[in-house]
């Protein structure tokens, strides 16, 4: 008697093509943020879903569209997420103080360190450059419409330029994350509080948690 050859059960249920997409970027999301983009792969992603690579590759028909749809659904969410739950703050320059807390707190390495593989992957991958510049730009966006809000907390004459220089400080500290458990970074994250402050003309203390 023939042995039976398992195969993938999800494969055989047909669904619908935008549910299809949706599912496999989430999926192919979570494996990038949990385990990095180098190991993002479609075969990795239909070992998840329990359906056969090709399906995978159906909708993206490369490596590197795989890894930018993943990064710019990873970085879109952790968005939406930290901007949401600071607009719940009130006023905006308590939003700001929770914002920059959020982004320095260790748990969000994992994003940290998901930003840090898509700079670096981005010099040979050109569709997650464009993504990894479009990410940054919606960042500076939030940012800057935060700062022009607080007009009557916040004395930046450029909001958008205000946003990408705390940006940058923001970005420069990801590097904690892959160092965390060597280097100390404490005064790191007090430096970047004081310089947002000033950069804000707010006094000394108001963006303390």
């Amino acid at each position: 008697m023939l042995g039976v050859t398992s195969r993938p059960q999800a494969a055989v249920r047909r669904k619908p093509a935008s549910q299809r997409r949706a599912e496999i970027t989430e999926t192919a999301a979570s494996i990038a943020v949990s385990e990095g983009l180098d190991k993002l792969t479609a075969k990795r992603v239909a070992e998840t879903l329990g359906v056969f690579p090709g399906l995978v590759s159906h909708y993206f028909a490369t490596a590197d569209e795989l890894v930018a749809a993943a990064f710019a659904h990873a970085a879109t969410q952790e968005r939406e997420d930290v901007f949401g739950r600071a607009a719940a703050a009130g006023p905006p320059r308590d939003q700001m103080r929770r914002l920059l807390a959020a982004w320095l707190h260790e748990d969000r390495d994992p994003v940290s360190l998901l930003w840090l593989d898509a700079w670096q992957a981005s010099r040979r991958r050109p569709a997650l450059r464009d993504e990894v510049a479009r990410q940054m730009n919606a960042d500076l966006d939030r940012l800057a419409a935060l700062i022009r809000a607080g007009g009557g907390d916040f004395r930046a004459a450029e909001p958008r330029e205000t946003a990408i220089q705390i940006l940058s400080l923001i970005d420069g500290l990801s590097v904690q994350a892959a160092t965390r458990s060597t280097l100390d970074y404490t005064a790191v994250r007090g430096m970047v509080i004081t310089t947002a402050e000033r950069l804000l003309g707010l006094g000394p203390g108001t963006l303390r948690p």
